[in-house]
């Protein structure tokens, strides 16, 4: 099950064999609301300190059920449900479990949910 600040891998939803990584920011059933470089999940504000810079841009969302509100880290250029809306659960791949660009940064993504089974 995927939670909040997880980072997965999935289908795009506007384009056709496109996989993307992005950070789930809203699960089905939460509201989403940026203004004035901030976002709040059901009116608490995110301690984001892993973003690239703050958002300029603003809005309000929902996160229907069977859905999931997914923002890029680089927050004002990336292609994200800021701009094309909530994704579909059905089109996560998986989690991310590496970080491998830059190469300074290369580093196991903590899951601690997931369980990596012994030989």
């Amino acid at each position: 099950m995927s939670q909040p600040r997880d980072i997965v891998v999935f289908r795009s939803t506007t384009q056709f064999d496109l996989d993307l990584i992005k950070r789930i920011i809203g699960l089905p059933g939460d509201e989403i609301h940026v203004a004035d470089g901030q976002v709040f999940v059901n009116g608490i504000a995110l301690n984001e300190p892993y973003i690239n810079a703050q958002p300029r841009y603003s809005g309000d969302w929902s996160v229907p059920q069977g859905y999931l509100f997914v923002l890029g880290d680089n927050r004002n250029d990336s292609s994200d449900s800021h701009a094309w809306g909530t994704l579909p659960v059905q089109n996560v791949i998986g989690k991310a479990m590496l970080i491998y660009w830059p190469p300074v940064d290369w580093a196991m993504i903590d899951h601690p949910d997931i369980a990596i089974a012994a030989p």
